[in-house]
C-alpha cells in the first residue's frame, strides 16, 4: 500500500537539492511549485522559461531519491510532472 505524501515533502527535497521554490520569498521568480492532488499524489510544475528542461531535472532528482515520476502532458494544459511515494 502506497503511504500518505505530502507536498512539502517533495518540496523541501527539491529545496534541499538546489532548486529554486517559485512560491517562496516576496517577489515572483522562477522555479518549481507543488500542488497537492491527491493524499498520495503531488503534481509539480516549473514556472517560468525552459519549463521541459526544468521538469526533466526535478524528475531526474526525485527518481534518484526513490520517487515514481510521471511526465504528463495533458491536452491544452502545461506540461506537468506526478510524484508519487514508492
Amino acid at each position: 500500500m502506497t503511504s500518505c505524501l505530502p507536498a512539502y515533502h517533495v518540496t523541501a527535497d527539491l529545496r534541499a537539492a538546489g532548486h529554486t521554490d517559485s512560491t517562496r520569498g516576496r517577489a515572483w521568480r522562477p522555479g518549481f511549485r507543488a500542488h497537492q492532488a491527491s493524499p498520495r499524489t503531488v503534481r509539480l510544475w516549473h514556472d517560468g522559461p525552459d519549463e521541459q528542461h526544468h521538469l526533466d531535472q526535478y524528475a531526474k532528482e526525485l527518481r534518484r531519491l526513490g520517487y515514481y515520476v510521471t511526465a504528463e502532458h495533458p491536452s491544452g494544459k502545461r506540461p506537468r510532472i506526478r510524484v508519487t511515494h514508492p
